[in-house]
């Protein structure tokens, strides 16, 4: 049993050879650096676009939420949003004088009901 951990690091051991042999260490130049970071940046500058597409449009959500919301709180006092019914508007814009002309008379005779 004691002699267990000592056959592990040896396989260990041979194990890291074999993959320094297969992999030789890369030369390191000036460049490695740079070229190095120039290839991630190209393989993510699709998904840097689209975050940058998802920010933009979630932020302009969020400002016409916000814009929606402070349009519900302001007080309706007239024009298009203004809560009169359709005679009081009318009311509103016609002297009295020419709505008592449109109103009905009470002199009218009464309606003679039908002969049964």
């Amino acid at each position: 049993m004691k002699n267990e951990p000592a056959a592990n690091e040896a396989n260990l051991d041979r194990l890291l050879a074999a993959y320094r042999d297969a992999c030789p260490a890369p030369e390191a130049s000036a460049n490695f650096m740079p070229q190095l970071w120039e290839r991630i940046d190209a393989s993510q500058s699709w998904t840097k676009q689209a975050w940058k597409w998802a920010n933009s449009l979630t932020a302009a959500a969020a400002l016409a939420s916000l814009f929606f919301v402070m349009m519900q709180m302001l007080p309706r006092t007239s024009g298009v949003f203004a809560s009169a019914t359709y005679l009081e508007t009318l009311a509103s814009q016609h002297d009295d004088d020419v709505l008592a002309d449109l109103t009905m008379p009470s002199s009218l005779p009464a309606q003679e009901s039908p002969a049964k």
